[in-house]
């Protein structure tokens, strides 16, 4: 049983948080109305205003975030007010989002889309779990784990995102959890782990079906990896329906122009450094914004390149010749140099296969024209690889050899293992086509050292 002390003293906070929401309320010219929706009913915000009811943590956050003022206003009213407070069960730890922390996760988020991961990680290195808020903690997991997926550290993403999911989990946020599991799919995916990675990914899949999640982007990002998931295990029928399924889920979307997010990025930093944190925060999601519109549209592209492979590898040469081009289209008018090389390289092996081959090689040379410029060492090395092939095909071994090597080299530097041991590989059948069968050997040695190595980060 509280004693009569702390029951007095609650019913002193709740009076004084019943007060202060009225003012507020008032000030903003909000009827209760306004307030309550859609989480609670008029009598409810009444109750509180009149001091009648304590609300929970939880809804007191609610309302602080809707009447835009930190939830620590809302709780000391009086010099004693928090200590008040914490008589009656509001922690310190819980007294709401600190609004500097809030502008330095987004800045964060905003330069992993720029893919400055450096910068995004000092940002976030000061930031210490136990003195920030749960929703804090689960967006600073979400954060680490995709800096060290975009620095190609995937096993430490692994463990980031393990903690964002479980992070959700206890938070009871359906949405949060499932949005660290796509995430988590695709660090496993990168590990070679496609059976690991279509497991989470249909566990996203399973909140969407549920209407847990109702986001077409976080919907069109599951459909697309459970599609490229599928493909790798050789489920080619779920592959080609999760990319159409992907397709038709932002097939109207929008396009905006990545100037106008450096724009706003730049105002929120100055913001920042001011103090006015309200201001730097919407800045800095209004930049997010559209680095998500322009991810979103990237990924359009890269799902009809995907399908238009899947459908290559079903005999469909008309179709995913189609599929190629529309993924070159959304590719280079969003000025996407290393997506654009990748789209341009399929469709170069796919006219060299149907003899088209002065089509196929000025498609090859405009790819690793694109790749160069983005500096992509595998863009440029399958550029090269398509080069080299449509060369042999010519009978020019020469330049042919000139170009696999090249193209090898750069591919053993830039550890991409699994397209180094394809790449060996169709460098082994050229040769042994050519009866160079000692060269062959060599070549396919090559290979398998590289699956071996692949397998050893896939257990690691």
């Amino acid at each position: 049983m509280p004693s009569l002390e702390t029951a007095n003293v609650g019913k002193a906070v709740a009076a004084r948080v019943g007060t202060n929401i009225r003012e507020v309320r008032t000030r903003l010219g909000m009827t209760q109305a306004q307030l309550a929706a859609p989480e609670f009913s008029i009598s409810y915000i009444s109750a509180i205003e009149r001091g009648k009811i304590r609300p929970s943590l939880k809804a007191l956050s609610i309302l602080a975030r809707r009447l835009d003022v930190p939830l620590t206003f809302l709780l000391e009213g009086s010099p004693s007010g928090a200590a008040e407070a914490r008589a009656v069960g509001y922690s310190p730890a819980d007294s709401g989002p600190d609004q500097k922390i809030d502008v330095e996760l987004l800045q964060a988020n905003v330069l992993v889309q720029q893919k400055m991961f450096k910068e995004a990680s000092q940002l976030l290195e000061p930031i210490q779990p136990e003195r920030i808020t749960t929703d804090q903690v689960y967006r600073l997991y979400l954060l680490r784990g995709e800096i060290h997926y975009g620095e190609g550290d995937y096993q430490e993403a692994v463990v980031d995102l393990r903690s964002a999911v479980s992070q959700g989990e206890g938070m009871n946020d359906i949405e949060c959890s499932e949005r660290a599991r796509n995430f988590l799919g695709k660090a496993y995916f990168a590990l070679y782990n496609y059976t690991l990675s279509l497991e989470n990914h249909l566990r996203c899949n399973q909140a969407i079906e549920n209407n847990h999640i109702n986001d077409p982007f976080f919907s069109f990002d599951v459909f697309s990896h459970l599609a490229t998931d599928y493909f790798k295990l050789g489920n080619m029928d779920e592959a080609i329906a999760f990319y159409h399924r992907a397709l038709e889920t932002l097939d109207a979307m929008g396009r905006d122009s990545k100037s106008f997010a450096l724009k706003y990025m730049d105002i929120s930093q100055r913001y920042k450094a001011v103090g006015k944190f309200a201001m730097a925060k919407d800045y800095a999601m209004r930049s997010l914004a559209i680095y998500d519109m322009r991810e979103e549209q990237r990924l359009v592209g890269m799902t009809h390149q995907r399908l238009g492979k899947t459908l290559e590898k079903m005999s469909d040469l008309d179709a995913a010749e189609q599929e190629y081009l529309k993924a070159i289209a959304i590719e280079c008018e969003l000025n996407d140099e290393t997506s654009a090389s990748t789209c341009l390289t399929s469709l170069a092996e796919l006219l060299l296969k149907r003899g088209r081959s002065v089509e196929a090689e000025q498609n090859a040379q405009d790819a690793l024209t694109f790749a160069r410029t983005s500096g992509d060492a595998q863009a440029q090395g399958q550029a090269l690889i398509a080069l080299a092939q449509i060369r042999h095909q010519a009978g020019d071994f020469a330049s042919a050899d000139q170009f696999f090597a090249q193209a090898l080299e750069m591919l053993d530097m830039s550890n991409a293992h699994e397209i180094a041991a394809g790449a060996y590989f169709k460098y082994a059948n050229l040769l042994e086509d050519r009866g160079e069968v000692q060269r062959s050997l060599t070549a396919i040695k090559r290979a398998y050292e590289h699956q071996r190595q692949g397998k050893r980060v896939d257990l690691e």
